[in-house]
């Protein structure tokens, strides 16, 4: 096999053509920023509405039965839809980029961040929302640096934001904040994504 030299004009020229064949694949994948989006701000919502339902009936020994339970059904309805549209993905993919498994390995990670932050935040005793939020805001201005889309950069961003304005609100308001904090991150940008341009 001949090798060929490459111009730096040619090396850039490929570099662009793998992080536009990732854009576009990504743009694909935009339904998961928006199905977890739509997942996490109904169960922030939700959980802020068991906390009020609960302190107006004075039960709060259920409190952690029934917000643990919220959540736990919104995150794994979360990763059996993920598992199908992945499915589905794969099945109709016809370009493969180097930066695309790397993103998804980011976001694997990632998923293992936040549930031994969940663990330790627990075992501490503190509200686990400003870390979330932090390991969120690597992750997604990371892909967001990698794809150059703009709106996602600035929903990473706003998760540092959000990140540290929760350490300046009283518990029953944090699930609001962190529901506010998932739309600027996640949804807003999701959508802006799947109806980018080519």
């Amino acid at each position: 096999m001949d090798e060929k030299n490459l111009t730096p004009e040619e090396s850039f020229d490929i570099i662009n053509k793998a992080i536009a064949n990732f854009k576009m694949n990504y743009k694909e994948s935009a339904e998961v920023f928006i199905l977890f989006g739509w997942l996490l701000t109904l169960a922030c919502f939700s959980h802020f509405i068991i906390f009020k339902i609960v302190q107006s009936k004075e039960a709060f020994e259920l409190m952690g039965l029934f917000t643990m339970a919220n959540w736990l059904v919104f995150i794994f309805s979360g990763f059996i839809i993920l598992f199908f549209i992945e499915r589905k993905n794969n099945r109709a993919k016809k370009v493969y980029s180097y930066l695309e498994s790397y993103n998804k390995k980011l976001w694997w990670v990632t998923a293992a961040a936040f549930f031994v932050t969940i663990f330790l935040c627990m075992k501490l005793g503190i509200a686990p929302p400003p870390f979330m939020l932090l390991i969120a805001g690597i992750a997604t201005t990371t892909s967001a640096l990698l794809i150059k889309f703009k709106p996602l950069i600035m929903g990473g961003i706003s998760f540092f934001i959000f990140s540290i304005a929760t350490t300046f609100v009283t518990n029953e308001y944090l699930l609001l904040l962190t529901g506010a904090a998932i739309i600027c991150g996640y949804l807003i940008p999701g959508y802006l994504l799947k109806s980018a341009k080519e």
